[in-house]
């Protein structure tokens, strides 16, 4: 699996209140958020943006040689645009879905992504959660029932609620 996705509504889409929801579930998960880039297009609209989710913060994170030694993802949030209209109704059934966040350089740390997801989908239960290569995804109410019952490392590879 190369990467982790969150699929998000297109009506009422903001990145910067999606950014917003990052930095607030990894505080919750007692996580630092750093290296948040926003891009922007020619006509100053919001592009895209790119950050670090780490177990330590951005001074020692710049300072450790050794990545392996620490668990951390980056991820990349994107604008909503029209093109992408439909292009998971496959999955959700719902036209209005579409690939907003990307979870990346997991560095297989499921159990720390998984940390952080549970605590975002507290806020954001009209997203989805689907891996790259699944035919399935994990909605809010699936993740928050998963964080009740006991860790499951395969909770990435197969659909477990």
């Amino acid at each position: 699996m190369s990467s982790i996705i969150i699929l998000k509504n297109m009506e009422n889409y903001s990145p910067e209140q999606t950014i917003s929801h990052f930095i607030k579930a990894a505080e919750r998960a007692k996580m630092y958020c750093f290296y948040i880039t926003t891009k922007l297009d020619k006509d100053g609209y919001f592009y895209s943006a790119e950050g670090t989710l780490s177990e330590v913060d951005e001074i020692t994170f710049t300072h450790i040689e050794d990545e392996e030694n620490f668990k951390y993802f980056t991820f990349n949030i994107n604008r909503a645009r029209e093109d992408l209209y439909d292009s998971f109704t496959w999955l959700t059934e719902d036209q209005k879905y579409f690939w907003a966040v990307d979870i990346e350089n997991i560095n297989h740390e499921y159990e720390f992504i998984f940390r952080f997801v549970v605590e975002y989908f507290k806020e954001n239960s009209e997203d989805y959660l689907w891996f790259d290569d699944a035919d399935w995804y994990y909605s809010a109410a699936d993740l928050l029932k998963l964080s009740q019952m006991p860790y499951n490392s395969e909770w990435c590879s197969k659909k477990i609620v």
